[in-house]
C-alpha cells in the first residue's frame, strides 16, 4: 500500500516537487496533499486538472516546465 505521507518529512533538504491531479483515481489526491503538508521546505506543488496520466499525456505542456523551474 502507498502511504505518500510516511517517508515525506525525510525528504528535505532536497527539493521536493508534487505534480498531483485532482480527478486522479489512481494516486489517492486528499493523501498526496496530506503529504505535501507534511513535507518540509524547499517544497512545491503544482495541481495538474484531469486524472493520473495527464501530467505526462494532455497537460505534459503544463507539467513538463514545473520540473525545470
Amino acid at each position: 500500500m502507498y502511504e505518500a505521507g510516511e517517508w515525506v518529512s525525510c525528504v528535505s533538504p532536497t527539493p521536493l516537487l508534487m505534480v498531483v491531479a485532482p480527478s486522479d483515481a489512481i494516486t489517492v489526491t486528499d493523501l498526496a496533499l496530506k503529504a505535501y503538508v507534511q513535507a518540509l521546505h524547499p517544497k512545491r506543488l503544482v495541481t495538474i486538472p484531469g486524472g493520473h496520466f495527464d501530467p505526462y499525456l494532455g497537460q505534459f505542456p503544463v507539467a513538463s516546465p514545473a520540473a525545470v523551474a
